[in-house]
């Protein structure tokens, strides 16, 4: 038996960091080749009586380079003291502190998603703080839900303030920055660091300065360290942000190897490389940890483009999407959610009755509000219950918007929609809400009677629901005086 650990190949030829060896009659697909002066490459097929290999450091090697075999492998530190630090896909430290441990598992960068038989029913939500999402288009833990909109359109923000909602959830937050430049994956670490969130917190970067090799492994990497965490029996949410970028350097590559181009000459196998990575994400059975890894895979585009081969294939391989919109930012909306064209296909089933029924109901309301404004501009006269309508919408969008890093609780948002439709609301305006948005909220938080009536299983029917909201409205009227 050969003993790989005395393997030697040798460079044949080289571009950039792509290169070709002879020898290495032991490797296989993403083994670790090491050189002499310590550099990485990773194997990354098998052509003949060569090896093609990709380079995971800055260094460049020349003909007649040796690289050794190793049978150590790409090992990942793993643990509780990942928490508030930034590491490579190497998982190498790169915040500039103390250094990690330099044992641990090896990074397998082709683990298959468990089966059908190792899922659970997705039945518990991911509480993001945001009234949109957690009312109208909900996610669930275990869910894969694309987010992806212009550039400038608040996807940056929305993704830091979901991670500081999580702060009372106990979920594992794990953010990987894939080709993103160094100063915003800065940015968002130090962001991180001043709200606490740092506590349960883990980025992975391979920035846009990085080998387009290593950026080409960080998803996998974050899953691999997400996984660790599901085994623990954690919760964890999973950001790759983004993974356009991801399938760009994908394409770089398979380019500078001469493979065949497929569609926007991506490769043939993007589906693929995508795909393996989503289906690891899911809710699963106790004997995998009992917990769940929720993804968010991050994608810009512009909205005329969303028909482009990447756009579509993540739709495909998520369980829904949240569309943000430059437009509706540069109004001052926040988050630049687009509701009406997102999309949650499993989060409703993790919602209660009075989420669901209060949902349908909002969103009703808004689309018949979206109909009316045709009529609204060209001054029509409206019958008094179409005005109430337009009213009751306006209040409904104004619930909607919110200020970054102000997460309200599930209970509250719901309160606050309820609100809408009794008499506490019926006489007042739109400016009230705008107004006193912020003291109703903190009413809402700190009276139980009103939070209770959200998570009371006693009520099964919506208009017994909205008739006990206004019963308790009195200290509303209180705290906003």
């Amino acid at each position: 038996m050969t003993d790989i650990q005395s393997e030697i190949g040798y460079v044949t030829s080289c571009e950039d960091y792509l290169f070709y060896l002879e020898g290495l009659p032991g490797a296989r697909i993403n083994d670790l080749l090491v050189a002499d002066d310590g550099s990485r490459a990773l194997v990354a097929a098998l052509a003949g009586n060569r090896v093609q290999a990709l380079m995971l450091d800055a260094a460049r090697p020349k003909p007649g380079a040796p690289f050794h075999l190793s049978s150590d492998g790409i090992k990942i530190p793993l643990g509780h003291y990942l928490f508030g630090r930034t590491i490579s896909p190497l998982g190498r430290p790169i915040d500039g502190r103390t250094g990690l441990p330099l044992d641990g598992p090896v990074l397998n960068l082709d683990i298959t998603a468990p089966g059908i038989g190792k899922r659970e029913m997705i039945s518990e939500p991911l509480i993001t703080g945001f009234t949109v999402v957690d009312t109208l288009i909900p996610i669930g833990l275990g869910q894969r839900e694309l987010i992806f909109g212009d550039a400038r359109s608040g996807k940056t923000s929305f993704l830091l303030d979901t991670i500081i909602a999580q702060k009372e959830q106990n979920i594992v937050c794990i953010y990987a920055a894939i080709g993103k430049p160094e100063i915003d994956t800065k940015r968002f670490a130090n962001v991180i660091e001043q709200t606490g969130a740092s506590a349960y917190t883990i980025i992975i970067a391979a920035t846009s300065s990085q080998p387009a090799p290593l950026i080409a492994i960080a998803p996998a990497t974050a899953f691999f360290v997400a996984e660790y965490f599901l085994h623990q029996g954690q919760d964890v949410l999973l950001i790759l942000d983004d993974l356009g970028i991801h399938a760009k350097y994908l394409r770089e590559i398979a380019l500078l190897a001469k493979q065949i181009p497929g569609r926007e000459s991506y490769p043939g196998g993007i589906f693929y490389e995508h795909s393996h990575l989503m289906e690891r994400a899911g809710r699963f059975i106790p004997e995998l940890g009992g917990a769940s890894i929720t993804l968010l895979p991050v994608i810009e585009t512009e909205l005329e483009n969303m028909t482009n081969l990447i756009p579509t294939n993540l739709m495909s391989q998520t369980d829904g999407h949240i569309l943000f919109s430059a437009g509706l930012r540069s109004q001052g909306w926040y988050p630049g959610i687009e509701w009406d064209r997102s999309v949650t296909r499993v989060g409703r089933q993790t919602q209660s009755l009075m989420q669901k029924l209060l949902s349908t109901k909002i969103r009703t309301l808004l689309s018949e509000y979206k109909e009316l404004q045709g009529f609204i501009k060209f001054e029509t006269e409206l019958t008094a219950v179409t005005q109430t309508k337009i009213k009751q919408a306006q209040m409904a969008e104004e619930i909607l918007r919110q200020d970054s890093q102000q997460a309200i609780p599930a209970a509250v948002q719901l309160i606050l929609f309820a609100l809408i439709f009794t008499t506490f609301l019926e006489p007042k305006e739109t400016e009230f809400v705008r107004t006193n948005k912020r003291k109703l909220i903190n009413a809402i938080a700190r009276t139980s009677a009103l939070t209770g009536l959200a998570v009371d299983p006693g009520l099964n029917d919506l208009e017994s629901f909205l008739a006990k909201v206004d019963e308790q409205t009195g200290v509303l009227e209180e705290a906003c005086k």
